[in-house]
């Protein structure tokens, strides 16, 4: 448990090595982890996390090894107590960890606490801890991180616009059917798409996640697709070139009726002129 080797650990790839683990261990299959097996995952992910505040190195290994999406799914499948407790307790430490010690190098983008919060708010945390927050815990430790992630998740909500939620959301990867996904969001937003470097990040990742291992959130980049196509300028065109038509024609035929469906509209709105006309 001494830092030095965590910071070991952490430097040979450790924390993305675990992240992995503990992404397809809740995943459902007959390879999924035991309960235990979870446990000690996790515990070993919050260890690391008590190094944050005092290395730049293994901050940015937490937000480059998506650790915090992996934590989430942990506390969203809560598999039991004991595991729901340690991973409210990592995620807590990564929403509370700070530079002021160990600031990034210069040129390097500075991870910090509220970094993290964001992840969390585009994973959807603030869902499950409100709901959890409901909930009768014998536990004191689950209750007073329950309550300081509430706290720090809400006053970051507040600060953050629509459009920093969906980014934070689309970037988690973990797309959800609500107020993000509708015409009205995307008739608001459709500038924003460009991107700071005029570079159409987002729609790059809309087209990765169409081939995700989550038939609704494969759902959810077709329907969002189709939309940037219906309300930015030259929107069919820009699809095309980053290959939207391409992957998303592949999902016409799915045996999921759902995605199918949204597949076939998003290629529809790729390759219909004027779409408001004909719908």
């Amino acid at each position: 448990s001494c830092p030095e080797a965590r910071m070991k650990f952490a430097n040979s790839g450790g924390i993305g090595y675990l992240s992995r683990h503990l992404r397809n261990g809740t995943k459902g299959t007959k390879n999924s982890a035991t309960v235990q097996q979870l446990y000690e995952l996790c515990f070993c992910v919050w260890a690391l996390t008590y190094e944050c505040s005092s290395s730049a190195t293994i901050r940015a290994a937490f937000a480059r090894d998506n650790a915090v999406n992996s934590l989430v799914d942990l506390v969203s499948s809560a598999p039991r107590e004991k595991v729901v407790r340690v991973a409210l307790s990592a995620l807590r430490s990564l929403a509370v960890c700070t530079a002021d010690v160990a600031p990034s190098a210069a040129g390097r983008k500075e991870v910090t606490g509220s970094t993290f919060l964001h992840e969390m708010i585009g994973c959807g945390l603030i869902k499950y801890v409100d709901q959890m927050k409901e909930r009768q815990w014998t536990d004191p430790d689950i209750v007073e991180d329950l309550d300081v992630l509430h706290k720090l998740l809400h006053e970051n909500f507040k600060e953050m616009s629509t459009w920093d939620v969906y980014l934070a959301e689309v970037h988690s990867g973990s797309l959800e059917w609500g107020f993000l996904h509708t015409e009205k969001f995307f008739k608001e937003n459709a500038k924003h798409f460009e991107g700071p470097n005029s570079d159409f990040i987002v729609v790059k990742l809309l087209v990765a996640l169409t081939t995700s291992n989550d038939e609704d959130v494969q759902a959810i980049a077709c329907y969002d697709i189709g939309e940037f196509v219906r309300h930015y300028p030259n929107g069919r065109s820009i699809a095309r070139s980053l290959g939207a038509k391409d992957i998303v024609m592949k999902l016409v035929d799915h045996q999921n009726k759902e995605l199918q469906r949204h597949a076939l509209t998003a290629v529809s709105k790729m390759m219909v002129q004027n779409w408001a006309s004909v719908h």
